[in-house]
């Protein structure tokens, strides 16, 4: 190898990684591992990438920025090693240990290896030759048997085995295989020395912590884009240069391969049969054109054709029924395309419910149907989503974000949060005769936690029917302490989401970005929250969903690190909400009941109180006092 300048940008990054995948730079996994090479060329590590096959595909034609040919090492193809042919794997292993060796790579990135088969036993093998060897989870391949995505099946929990339901899919592997082929993956990622996991998403990782609980921290790092090529553009021109048709909206979608179940074909089929009339429908991916109605637009991996794609559109549909990140979504959010999808897998961490898109039940066309009408048609909607998008994006999955990601990695710096950090201070249940006073319920050297929480304070000290001084205390300082996930029931106006997401914010031991999850049944508190989040430039923490705590629980698997209570204000409807939260929450959950001494409510006869110390006094949680019009609980049994 050729001695070159150290181009990088801090001494403790590696100063040679080789990636081993596959098929190169071909398809989904290809095009981000495409983005990762540049990622790490951009960080002044010298690269290269050693493929089973490469498909004729070079970086130049999937890139987007200048490549360093100091830094670039170039592409090797070695498709004369395949395992389970006429080889063993011993001598797969041996000729790809010595095609390594010729990079003398620090580190070692593995991609996917469906295609090329080679033995998993290879990645222990690179840590003998001195090789840090780091796994990027792209699907399901590192912890089932042998398939990509399982679907429904639960075999990858308790062990996959001849009964697998897909063995005849790709990618094929016998059955009498795949017992052994389960068991393997489990002895080289599990235990204390496990191979070392980064995944595409937090939904991978929790899939990947869920099937192997005793293995090493996984770390999940998203992927990103160039925000320079995918960005909005003029919506008229690029429809004229593609050749589609004016006087409709127009909704896209893409797929490699329509023919695959799992991209939602059929699904598809029926939404554009419920639509044709009303958009028109394009797609780019292999095989669209055999979808009736379906526009196909061909197959793409240049950027900036892609880029001319998406602004033609006036909504991105996502069909996929399994996906683990989403990449075709990232890059329509980039160009400021509101989303429709279907709420599943990773999707979720990049379209932001009710504000940069709507996430519909997994496989339900007629929700999917109705999201893409009221899209079209919802005005105050339609004014913020495409902005939103377009900034939630570039703010999360900007390539230079996936740079900066990946810098933390390399040199081991992990995302941290405070978890669910319960309140340790309790106040005596009589406390009600004095609830505006501000006091702390964690331990804290001053009454306030900052400038900012003093100022929120005594700015909300006025707001009639709204917060009493100590209910934004209280908000700020739980947010702070717990607000890694907050979960509000009844947004009404975004008010009290803005002072809990200040409050996780200014906690500098959080290092992670705090989610907010707000509840509402009503479409005008939807609507005047996502404006309220806009204005404060908070709407790329939250999700907002349309409907009850009982349906939201259905259909999102979040873990809340703290609660606002303010939804039903009645008994009925509080008790049926802490009964929710009872199956739902961990213990040690700090949940803050909204309008508990409300003079409505005082005498027991009307619902936020009697509902609450009845459900304390099933031992479901712990009275920690009263602030402002609310009390503070902390769970003590919990379903999860």
């Amino acid at each position: 190898m050729r001695p070159v300048p150290d181009k990088r940008r801090t001494s403790d990054l590696p100063r040679r990684i080789l990636f081993l995948n596959d098929v190169g730079f071909q398809y989904g996994a290809g095009v981000a591992q495409a983005r990762q090479v540049e990622a790490m060329l951009a960080l002044g590590i010298e690269v290269g990438v050693l493929a089973w096959a490469t498909g004729n595909v070079r970086l130049e034609d999937v890139g987007t920025r200048p490549i360093d040919r100091d830094l670039w090492l170039g592409m090797h193809e070695v498709n004369d090693l395949e395992g389970g042919k006429t080889m063993s794997d011993d001598t797969v292993i041996a000729g790809l240990l010595m095609e390594v060796a010729r990079f003398n790579p620090e580190i070692v990135l593995v991609g996917n290896l469906h295609a090329a088969r080679w033995p998993f036993q290879l990645l222990p093998a690179l840590r003998g030759i001195g090789c840090r060897v780091i796994t990027f989870l792209h699907d399901a391949y590192l912890y089932t048997g042998r398939c990509a995505y399982p679907g429904g099946c639960q075999l990858y929990l308790t062990g996959c085995n001849e009964t697998c339901p897909t063995a005849d899919l790709y990618p094929r592997l016998a059955p009498p295989l795949i017992a052994g082929a389960w068991q393997l993956r489990r002895d080289i990622f599990g235990g204390p020395r496990g191979v070392e996991v980064v995944a595409n998403s937090q939904w991978s990782k929790r899939m990947f912590r869920t099937a192997l609980p005793v293995s090493p921290p996984v770390e999940a790092i998203h992927l990103g884009a160039d925000e320079f090529v995918y960005q909005p553009g003029d919506k008229a021109a690029a429809r004229q240069r593609l050749g589609l048709p004016a006087g409709k909206p127009i909704a896209l979608c893409a797929a490699v391969n329509f023919q695959e179940p799992r991209k939602g074909c059929r699904e598809l089929t029926t939404i554009i049969a419920a639509l044709r009339d009303e958009v028109t429908f394009a797609a780019f991916g292999h095989n669209a054109d055999e979808i009736p109605g379906l526009i196909g637009l061909g197959y793409h991996l240049r950027a900036d054709q892609l880029a001319i794609i998406y602004q033609a559109a006036d909504i991105f549909l996502g069909t996929a029924t399994e996906e683990a990140f989403g990449q075709t979504i990232m890059e329509a959010q980039l160009c400021g395309v509101p989303v429709v999808a279907f709420h599943t897998g990773g999707v979720e961490e990049i379209v932001r419910n009710e504000i940069t898109g709507k996430l519909v039940r997994n496989g339900d066309t007629q929700e999917a149907i109705a999201a893409i009408r009221t899209t079209l048609t919802d005005t105050r909607y339609n004014e913020v989503a495409a902005p939103w998008a377009r900034q939630y994006a570039v703010a999360r999955f900007s390539q230079s974000t996936h740079e900066l990601r990946w810098h933390h990695y390399l040199m081991g710096l992990v995302q941290t949060g405070t978890g669910r950090n319960p309140p340790t201070i309790s106040y005596p249940a009589d406390d009600s005769e004095d609830s505006d006073r501000h006091r702390p319920s964690w331990p804290a050297p001053e009454t306030f936690l900052n400038d900012e929480h003093a100022h929120i304070y005594a700015q909300t000290s006025q707001l009639p029917g709204w917060q009493a001084p100590g209910d934004s205390f209280k908000l700020y300082e739980m947010a702070y302490h717990a607000g890694d996930v907050i979960l509000e029931i009844g947004t009404f106006g975004g008010r009290s989401a803005t002072v809990e997401l200040r409050g996780a914010l200014a906690n500098p031991a959080r290092t992670v970005r705090p989610q907010f999850y707000g509840i509402d049944i009503l479409d005008d508190s939807i609507a005047r929250t996502r404006q309220i989040l806009a204005s404060e430039k908070l709407g790329n923490y939250c999700h907002l969903f349309h409907g009850t705590l009982q349906g939201f629980v259905q259909r999102w698997t979040i873990t809340p690190t703290m609660v606002f209570l303010d939804g039903d204000h009645t008994y009925a409807g509080v008790a049926t909400d802490l009964r929710t939260l009872s199956a739902y929450l961990k213990p040690g959950t700090p949940v803050l009941v909204h309008d508990f001494l409300s003079p409505e409510n005082a005498t027991g006869k009307l619902g936020v109180r009697k509902a609450a110390e009845e459900w304390a006094d099933a031992g479901h949680g712990r009275f920690m006092g009263c602030f402002g019009c609310c009390a503070l609980y902390l769970t003590l049994r919990g379903g999860r």
